[in-house]
């Protein structure tokens, strides 16, 4: 008879380091847009963006975000994500663009000083935060107090 397709035992690994550094290890900085590029978003972003603005990028991945705005003439852009692997590609991808820095850092830890961006841009990354909730509208204690520190650092 048909095999009936068996669910994964747990879901996948998001909010762990160790499946983020194998998928970079694999990809290196091949583009992923996780929820469209730059383009999907700029009608909304543009408004909101100034020439000279300092812009952090968290949980960049290997999104081509970073670059696009510096091309549009962003050109003072960080990003960070906790994946060594993904820095380490994206930093030796866009090594001609000295105004993209790239750090690894977890975004609930950030290591910048106080008032060191002017904006902050997060593209799917705190969904990496609720990877374990059964239900989006009763979030457990711990995925809200990952998000409080999340937009306390911010």
């Amino acid at each position: 008879g048909m095999e009936r397709r068996r669910a994964p035992a747990t879901p996948p690994r998001y909010g762990r380091r160790r499946f983020w550094d194998a998928l970079y290890q694999r990809e290196g900085a091949e583009t992923r847009e996780w929820l469209g590029g730059l383009s999907r978003f700029l009608p909304q972003l543009e408004p909101e963006l100034r020439p000279g603005d300092r812009i952090l990028v968290l949980g960049c991945g290997n999104s081509a975000l970073s670059h696009d705005l510096h091309e549009l003439g962003y050109t003072d852009v960080t990003s960070i994500d906790f994946s060594p692997a993904c820095i380490a590609a994206m930093r030796a991808r866009y090594a001609r663009c000295p105004g993209l820095r790239w750090a690894v850092m977890d975004i609930r830890a950030l290591a910048f000083p106080d008032a060191s961006f002017d904006v902050v841009l997060e593209k799917g990354t705190l969904d990496v935060l609720m990877v374990e909730e059964t239900d989006p509208w009763h979030v457990s204690p711990q995925a809200a107090a990952s998000m409080r520190r999340v937009l306390a650092e911010v």
